[in-house]
Order: C-alpha cells, then structure tokens, then sequence
C-alpha cells in the first residue's frame, strides 16, 4: 500500500487513527499500531509477513543475548555477530542471491567450465527489507554498546522495526532515537497539526510533482535513445533528479508527518540536497538517515580518517561501493556508489584549496562561488543519475546517444508528451522550491492573516493532490524497488 493512494487516504489512516485514539493507555496504543503496521505491510504483501514475523522474533532473541550482562564480552559479541549475520543473510537472499549467481555463471563461461552453472531460483523482493534490516542491526549494535537498552517486550521491539511510517521508505530509524518514544510519547492537537501538515506536503511533493515528472521520463526512456535528440534526452536527467528527490523525499516528508500523527518523531531524511555545494554537502543533506548509518556503523568502526589518508580513501570507496549496492542488487548501482566515493575524495583537497582562495573575497565574489559550486554539484549527480535508473548497459547506450548531435529533429508524435502545460508548470515548480529561499523571507509566525494564507494552501494541495489520485492510475515510487 502507497501513503499516496486512495484506500490509504479514505480507509486505512483514518481507521487506525481512530482506533488509536480511542485507546486511553500508551500499551494499547501500541499494539493497535503493531497490528496496524503488520496488515499495513500485508495489504500488498501478504506472504512476506511471515519474513517480517521471523525478522521480529530473530531480532527479539539476538538482543536479548547480545545485550546480557550475564554473558561475557566475547559471547555478547559472538551472538552480535550471530544476529547481523542472520539479518543480512536473509537480504542477501531475497535481494542479492540471483546477482551473485550472475556473476558466478560469467566466471564459469570465462574460464569454459559451462557444465557447472548455477542454477538460482528466482524471488520477489520485499517491499522495504533493506530499510528494515538496517534498522534491525542498528538495534542489535546499540544493545550490544548499552545492554541498558535490551528490549524486554517483543511487542515493542516488533513496533519499532514494523512501524508503518517508515516502514516501507525510511527514513532509517535507529533504535536509541526512539526507544524512548515507544516507552512514552507525548500527543498534541499542535503536534497532530503539524502532522497533518507534513503529510499533504510529501502528498503534493509526491503526486503533483514527481508523478508529472515521471510522465515525461519513462515516455522518453520507452524510446530508442538513439533516435531521440540530445536535448530530450538532457532533458531525462534533468527531470530525473528532480523526480528522485520529489518522490523520495515526499514519501520521507509524509512518512515524518504520519509519525507526528502518533506522537512520534522521526528525524529529517532530506534537507535541499540541491543546494548542496559539494559531494559531502550532498550527502549530508539526501537520504540523510542512510548515509550517516553507514558513517556511525561502518566508516568510522573501520577506522574513518583517523588511520592516515590511505585508509580513508579505502574506507571511503568500501562505504560508498556498499551504499551504492544497497540501492540494488546490479554493477549500475556499485559504480554508481563508487563514483560518488571518488567525487568527494577528489572534491577534499580542491574545497580545502577554493576555500583558501575565496577567503578574504568580498560578498559578491562569494555569492559567485556559491553559484558555481551549485551548479557543479547538481552537474555531477545529474550525470550519475542514469547509472542509478537504468542497468550499466543502458548507462552507456544512454549517454553515447546523449552527447551523438547528428541526429533529425523528432516527429511531432515523438514529443507528443511534451506538449502538456502541466508538465511545465510542475518542473518550474520543482526548480523553484528544490532550494531553501523561502526561508530568507522571514514570515512573522504570528500573523494570523498568514495563518489563513497557509491552510487555505495546503488545502488546495490536498484537494489537488486527491483529485490527481482518483483521476490518474500512474503513481510509481522507484524506492519501493530497494
């Protein structure tokens, strides 16, 4: 089920909120949610539930034993190690189990030993297995750190990993951010508000952006790239950028706002990562909760930068190789990661120096250096974003054909669905609001006259937004493939 479809909207949070809310005690609150989040994950999903049970129930059973006191160290660690590796065990099944017998099959026919291929049986990927195995093995490494944490009640633990807001699309919740939450949690009109708020903005985000966007890109992608002008194809990674970020960080910015809803708080997955400056600005401010898992669980347990600059360079290309893997089980997705691991290595001496040069340099020289910078950052993930959508194939097929100029000018039903005003609209739109400038404006928070501005808009994006739903069928979500 997508936050951003009707049966979500008029029938299953309406529903559960009042169930919720009817309940007076925190413990019936939970399981109500519980409930919730499992026929939540089953609606499109029903045989995966019982991955989700297993994963719940493992989980439960390995923090008990890697966060006892009864234990030593080494037997802590040991059922540490017993849990992660089940976790990533059952991941490497359903997601990377027929990628790896692809690569084993070519180094059979490379060294011509083709009476030994493996055979894989093929599985369907669970909706958000690797958004919730990552937050099950956080939970594992936090009690195994504070045994104090040591989840008890196995209901508790499975709201924490089966929570439905998150569930499907992050952001990735670490276990010591909301135990407390699950324990106790506090429900207000003015936080239920804001809630409500969040979630009609990701909606509009979601099903008035990115889906017009998405239009336009499979449309061209459906085509013969090489029939296809430079400019049309340009324009591909232009709108495709701009529908990534629209539709994850709408379904974050939605799922945040369901949290709120429920008296949870869900820390920021997206911060106008198109205003980035550099490759670590970006990465600072897209799917934040990914890449500061794998900074806290990885980088810096391999030692970060602390062990010369050798070994960082190393544990940066393994950290950015694996995030890179965990978008999807395909070489597209590893170089994808690896080229962003070389753009920040690259970017650190060459910043250090810019920043040297600008110094001293008056406000319009730095404002100049702001431009520039922004515009190499965006230039750099717009180039990398084909690897991220299509196979390493179609990678280069795409851009042999983008940067090919001697090509017709295309038929008029070739661009037929370039011909839609709305298109346009919402990519000006997508542009305009892709950076923080509205922040500048400071709006005084206690004008009521605003405050009515305010609703009436988020009720028209509402309205929009559900008009949309009812009247068109295409609502894709690409994270829903990781």
């Amino acid at each position: 089920m997508l936050f951003s479809s009707i049966p979500f909207t008029i029938l299953f949070l309406p529903v559960t909120l009042l169930l919720y809310y009817c309940c007076p005690v925190l413990k019936a609150k939970n399981i109500i949610l519980l409930f919730a989040s499992i026929l939540f994950y089953a609606w499109g999903e029903p045989k995966f539930v019982l991955i989700m049970v297993f994963s719940i129930v493992m989980n439960y059973s390995a923090g008990l034993l890697s966060g006892s006191e009864i234990f030593n160290i080494q037997k802590r660690k040991l059922f540490l190690a017993l849990g992660i590796t089940l976790n990533l065990s059952v991941l490497f099944i359903f997601k990377y189990l027929g990628f790896f017998g692809l690569i084993v099959n070519s180094l059979i026919n490379v060294f011509g030993l083709s009476g030994t291929r493996l055979i894989i049986p093929g599985f369907i990927l669970p909706l958000g297995i690797s958004f919730y195995t990552f937050q099950s093995i956080s939970y594992l490494i936090d009690v195994y750190r504070n045994p104090k944490l040591v989840q008890r009640n196995i209901c508790d633990l499975g709201l924490f990993i089966a929570l439905f807001p998150q569930l499907i699309a992050g952001p990735i919740v670490r276990y010591h951010d909301i135990n407390d939450q699950i324990l106790g949690r506090k429900h207000s009109f003015g936080l239920f508000s804001l809630g409500i708020q969040r979630f009609i903005i990701g909606l509009a985000k979601k099903v008035l952006i990115a889906n017009t966007l998405a239009v336009v890109i499979d449309g061209i992608l459906e085509l013969s790239f090489d029939s296809v002008p430079s400019v049309y194809l340009l324009l591909v990674v232009v709108c495709g950028i701009l529908q990534l970020y629209y539709d994850f960080s709408g379904y974050s910015d939605m799922a945040i706002g369901l949290g709120r809803m429920f008296g949870f708080k869900l820390k920021e997955n997206f911060n106008y990562p198109l205003a980035a400056t550099n490759s670590m600005d970006f990465w600072r401010r897209w799917h934040i909760s990914l890449f500061s898992w794998f900074r806290d669980y990885l980088y810096f347990p391999l030692g970060g930068s602390r062990k010369g600059p050798a070994r960082q360079f190393i544990n940066t290309l393994i950290v950015f190789s694996l995030i890179g893997l965990w978008h999807g089980a395909s070489f597209s997705f590893i170089i994808f990661g690896l080229f962003c691991g070389l753009a920040l290595i690259i970017e650190r001496p060459i910043i250090v120096y810019i920043n040297k040069l600008f110094n001293n340099c008056n406000a319009v020289f730095l404002g100049i250096k702001f431009i520039l910078a922004v515009f190499y950052s965006n230039a750099i993930r717009i180039v990398l974003f084909m690897f991220f959508r299509l196979d390493l194939q179609e990678s280069f097929y795409f851009y042999s054909s983008l940067f090919n100029f001697n090509r017709d000018i295309p038929t008029p039903t070739m661009v037929l669905f370039l011909t839609e005003p709305r298109f346009y609209i919402m990519l000006v739109t997508a542009v305009i609001f892709s950076f923080p400038w509205w922040r500048k404006l400071r709006l005084s928070e206690g004008n009521p006259v605003l405050h009515v501005v305010k609703y009436i808009v988020l009720l028209c994006l509402f309205l929009l937004s559900f008009g949309s739903l009812a009247s068109d069928a295409y609502n894709p979500f690409i994270y829903f493939r990781f």
